[in-house]
């Protein structure tokens, strides 16, 4: 048994015939843009297409204790997270989380 797929991942599709278009290159023009440069693998067709690939914004932070700060704005989704986990500190012990346990007490 295999211990990956011998398929290629299709990214993208040519407009013209429908082959699958290949990552021929790509360069950094910028910390967080990278532009991209693809060819039709239907060599009939020959294509080529140009974008770019951009990281707009940070969804959760890094695990280590002394990483960098980031230059992205933080998602919608992880600024909520934060306020969320916010709110629920200034409750101190107010409501409980799902997954919050309960103080052990002594007649246990």
């Amino acid at each position: 048994m295999a211990a990956f797929s011998q398929r290629k991942r299709v990214v993208f599709t040519c407009d013209a015939c429908g082959s699958v278009l290949i990552k021929r290159t790509s360069y950094l023009s910028h910390q967080h843009l990278r532009h991209d440069a693809y060819v039709c693998d239907n060599p009939m067709c020959g294509a080529s297409y140009t974008g770019h690939t951009e990281l707009t914004g940070i969804a959760s932070p890094s695990g280590l204790p002394n990483a960098r700060p980031s230059d992205l704005p933080e998602s919608p989704s992880y600024a909520r997270n934060l306020a969320l986990k916010a709110y629920r500190e200034g409750l101190a012990d107010g409501q409980l989380d799902l997954l919050d346990s309960l103080p052990a007490t002594a007649d246990h």
